[in-house]
């Protein structure tokens, strides 16, 4: 016990009764909790009438293996996933005669996909089947989210849709799903889902059933807990039974599944509304980074609004963790990244590197740079970027201009034909591609030209243009040697494949995903100099690279996205894209509950938080004008994080100085943070000169028109931080953080009382 904190003390010398821990990202949660069960072993509780669960198999297993270690040659409670208890009671309802018996497989991802494609072409209109049937990706990968977003809570489907924003036409849904619960109970089958879903369903409405699995546990401890999502918690209020005493530990700032129904007010306000009286405690030291990036979370963190008023600070033997940013353009980021992992390589192993991005359009130019430059690395994405479909159109022009299309059979010929005639979808009905495929599977040269004659004259002026356009790129493949690069871009012009590519998704963030990947990999192939008829080859080897790479286990560079890295933590942590775009990421019909500042501030701090000894946050040269994309303005996080302020704060107490000089006000929760790290430090907010103009009289703060004031960050001296909307010579229009509704200010009033923040 000695070598555990105070507050960890405090939370294994719980008693009982209900309690909730809020943790803070490397607090050591897994460690507490060991710990309070040994303390309750010790105390004479039996480990049968105690419960752990945990939000996932590798969470599990963890912990038992901890536990094993602290308690070796004991009886111990039972650890278990959500989804595994949710199975046991659901064979036990089996055996009891109150649920049917299932089909002892559970449907897997290629089988829910096949069954919702068929059911979503019988109940369209004959234009979205045609929809449906030439682009299947589209419709499905949807669909099946929309029934698992269904199946995290207890809503009706038409509740749950009219929650989201998501196109008119996506409203089959509603019906979908009742067909396919339909299909899948005269089926007897289950999938991962229903493990919790159908036993919660049939408990919530029978209370004899529901007592029957409650309140047999002295303890039930919850880990993860502001993962949890309503039916979850069903399940939790279910086991507790009214009797017994539940232990719930989170951190609400690392709530990050909205997609899956999780949301911090589980852990901020609702175990406790829940449960009545409740224990707090709090675990607010980390031991896994250094005090200068827990001034940086702070700083971030304490900008939302939902959360626990908890303050992070490292543990006093917690070594420093270095802080850098970096400005590039934003094309020109893939190779910062490369500069970086080269330089840290040096000095550590790849396996003590991630590069954590906020969504996969970021990481495939990084793996390709990767790839090039031999380094090894793993890849959390479940395809490589050169496995990507969308690239798909582009292998196949490469196998033709080398002249290897012809070596394959006629079946994988007619394959390859319906890959060509549908990317992008030319608005032609699918039977009549598929006629043409047939037709072009037995040519094994002269593509074009095959192609040029297997159009039929029943269809129109305009979707014949459309084929023969792209029989043109086919007959330049095969028999004219161009750089490679140009000959992609051939095809993605005359094709209009971008707009193709926003056609065949709802979702913003797949079309993006799809665009970047398509742009990082041309760039990559006119990067490499190929020409036509070698870049085929040339991409054969590094596909074989990748891999390799992949067959390697866990050895190499982690490409990672934000959600993939929670729970896991590296000595070097890359995070690339802190611009206006990304940070915050507003993905348009992500079929899942609206993004939010707040829910965008908390991936970023989970990202920060993987970081031991070294932080990289790559940002944008910041250019001016009217008319800048927003991957070349800063990010507003830039300005909450306060590099500056937290190096200056670090610095002094390091150097047991007396005061600090600071650019902003005090932060409010500065002074207890300060006060927890047993220094007195005063801190001085410096007061930046007043320009003055051509007459030496002192000037407002503003830029000419041409600077762009629009979408940069500003400060009133009462108002607080905003971003401005417009400037001109007599109005400055303000969206200030937290009003709904911008400002419109006299510009001559408020001169005096405002200051750039960028």
């Amino acid at each position: 016990m000695s070598t555990l904190t105070s507050h960890q003390l405090e939370v294994v010398a719980h008693p009982q009764g209900h309690a909730r821990v809020v943790a803070v990202a490397g607090a050591g949660k897994t460690t507490t909790l060991t710990h309070f069960i040994q303390q309750r072993l010790q105390q004479g509780d039996r480990p049968r009438r105690m419960l752990v669960l945990m939000y996932n198999k590798a969470a599990q297993l963890d912990f038992q293996r901890k536990l094993h270690g602290l308690l070796p040659d004991q009886s111990l409670p039972e650890v278990r996933t959500f989804h595994s208890l949710g199975l046991r009671i659901y064979k036990k309802l089996i055996e009891m005669g109150e649920l049917p018996p299932f089909d002892g497989s559970l449907l897997s991802d290629s089988e829910l996909d096949t069954v919702v494609w068929r059911m979503l072409q019988q109940l369209a209109d004959d234009e979205t089947r045609q929809d449906i049937l030439s682009q299947r990706k589209k419709w499905v990968e949807p669909a099946c989210g929309f029934i698992d977003l269904v199946k995290s809570g207890l809503s009706p489907a038409a509740e749950v849709f009219e929650a989201l924003e998501l196109p008119p036409e996506c409203r089959i849904f509603i019906e979908l799903f009742d067909q396919f619960e339909e299909w899948r109970k005269d089926q007897r089958r289950i999938g991962f889902a229903d493990m919790i879903w159908d036993p919660v369903q049939l408990l919530v409405r029978r209370a004899d059933l529901a007592a029957f699995f409650g309140g047999h546990m002295q303890w039930i401890l919850v880990d993860e807990y502001q993962d949890i999502n309503e039916i979850q918690q069903q399940l939790l209020q279910i086991l507790y039974g009214g009797r017994g005493s539940v232990m719930v530990i989170g951190d609400p700032d690392q709530t990050i599944y909205e997609f899956r129904g999780s949301r911090p007010e589980f852990i901020v306000s609702g175990f406790d509304e829940q449960m009545g009286e409740v224990a707090v405690y709090q675990l607010p030291e980390t031991f896994r980074y250094g005090p200068k990036l827990s001034l940086l979370a702070n700083h971030l963190i304490h900008h939302n609004r939902e959360r626990e008023a908890v303050i992070c600070r490292s543990h006093a033997g917690t070594p420093a963790t270095a802080i850098e940013m970096r400005r590039s353009a934003p094309a020109q980021e893939a190779a910062a990244v490369l500069e970086l992992v080269r330089q840290q390589l040096q000095h550590c192993q790849p396996n003590d590197i991630a590069v954590i991005c906020r969504i996969w359009a970021l990481c495939a130019p990084i793996e390709l740079a990767l790839l090039q430059a031999n380094i090894p690395y793993q890849l959390d994405h479940s395809l490589s970027v050169l496995d990507r479909w969308e690239l798909e159109i582009f292998w196949l022009l490469l196998e033709i201009a080398a002249g290897r299309f012809g070596e394959r059979s006629p079946q994988r010929r007619r394959e390859a034909w319906l890959t060509i005639l549908t990317t992008p979808y030319p608005k032609i009905r699918r039977q009549v591609l598929e006629q043409i495929a047939d037709e072009l599977a037995n040519h094994s040269q002269n593509f074009g030209r095959a192609l040029q004659r297997a159009i039929p004259d029943t269809i129109s002026r305009w979707q014949k243009e459309q084929l023969l356009q792209r029989a043109e790129v086919l007959d330049s493949a095969e028999l004219l040697q161009m750089p490679a690069w140009r000959l992609l871009n051939t095809y993605i012009d005359v094709t209009d494949l971008e707009q193709g590519v926003r056609d065949s998704a709802f979702s913003a963030q797949q079309v993006e995903d799809r665009l970047q990947t398509i742009k990082a990999f041309v760039q990559f192939i006119g990067d490499s100099q190929q020409s036509s008829d070698t870049a085929y080859d040339f991409l054969l080897e590094l596909r074989e690279r990748a891999r390799q790479q992949n067959g390697r286990g866990s050895h190499g560079v982690r490409l990672t996205s934000i959600h993939k890295s929670k729970g896991l933590e590296w000595s070097v942590v890359i995070i690339p894209g802190l611009n206006g775009h990304y940070f915050p990421y507003r993905p348009e019909g992500a079929f899942t509950t609206p993004a939010s500042v707040e829910s965008e501030r908390r991936l970023l701090y989970v990202a920060m938080t993987r970081a031991r000894q070294q932080l990289f946050l790559l940002g944008p040269v910041v250019k001016r004008g009217l008319d800048v994309a927003d991957r070349e303005l800063d990010s507003p996080f830039w300005q909450e994080l306060n590099l500056a302020d937290c190096e200056a704060i670090q610095q002094a107490l390091e150097q047991s100085q007396t005061e600090a000089q600071i650019s902003r006000p005090q932060a409010s929760w500065l002074a207890e943070y300060l006060q927890a790290t047993g220094q007195q430090l005063q801190l001085l907010v410096k007061r930046p000169p007043k320009p003055e103009s051509a007459s030496g009289k002192p000037a407002l703060m503003k830029p000419g028109l041409t600077a762009g004031p629009a979408g940069r960050r500003i400060e009133h001296a009462l108002l607080g931080k905003g971003r401005v909307v417009k400037l001109d010579e007599r109005y400055l229009t303000v969206q200030f953080d937290g009003e709904s509704s911008n400002r419109v200010l006299l510009l001559e009033a408020v001169k005096q009382q405002l200051r750039w923040l960028d």
